[in-house]
């Protein structure tokens, strides 16, 4: 029998047996059109003579082995329901946490008070978080403006002491340590007591120094 496809006027030679008595969808080779084709009521002529038309099918195609289907009989793939439902959970997963996030004061409120703090995340903040952050005094000396001095026959460190935080502060001791290039020599501590110094605020300071250990080329101040 001949087959022809509605689309793209494709033409088959095609065993009837293939079609059977109650018709088969087929697909077309060329244009992957579908149809459903009947089955064969008046016997044609064989595949190979020439038609009415005085052209021959453009492609003979019969079964392989006794009972096989067509090539171009195909079946529609099945469905993946799974993958809608997956998109249907995302979608009502996002609604009901955009509803949950803008109600959140409502329903914490008419939570038990022990899962409130679940509910408000405030459990899962660490200390740090919780507790408020307080000023504090950051005080340093200006290496800028300090310098070491040989006044009266002794060493003498002036400088000043600048208060980079945000709150007042105090001074207790100066701890100066003597270098040779980058090894430490040692180190002496001597009473400075200054303050409070206001935030941005300085205040000068001297202290005069024994004699520094035998080779130091550096002297570095610090406060405590």
């Amino acid at each position: 029998m001949q087959v022809t496809c509605s689309n793209c006027s494709a033409r088959y030679a095609v065993d009837p047996v293939a079609i059977g008595p109650a018709g088969r969808t087929v697909q077309c080779a060329r244009c992957n059109h579908r149809w459903f084709e009947p089955a064969q009521t008046t016997p044609l002529p064989p595949a190979d003579t020439v038609s009415p038309e005085g052209s021959v099918p453009d492609v003979v195609i019969r079964p392989q082995t006794p009972g096989s289907g067509l090539p171009a009989l195909t079946h529609p793939p099945p469905k993946r329901v799974w993958r809608q439902w997956l998109a249907g959970a995302a979608v009502l997963l996002v609604i009901l946490g955009s509803a949950a996030f803008a109600w959140r004061a409502e329903i914490a409120g008419r939570l038990p008070a022990a899962l409130r703090p679940i509910f408000t995340l405030e459990a899962f903040r660490g200390p740090a978080a919780a507790a408020p952050k307080t000023a504090q005094a950051r005080l340093e000396i200006d290496l800028d403006a300090s310098k070491i001095e040989w006044i009266d026959g002794r060493y003498v460190v002036q400088g000043e002491v600048v208060n980079a935080g945000r709150a007042p502060g105090s001074t207790n001791r100066l701890r100066l340590i003597f270098r040779k290039n980058n090894d430490v020599l040692g180190e002496r501590t001597y009473p400075l007591v200054k303050g409070p110094i206001g935030p941005g605020a300085r205040v000068s300071f001297s202290q005069a120094l024994d004699e520094p250990p035998s080779g130091t080329t550096d002297i570095v101040p610090a406060v405590e």
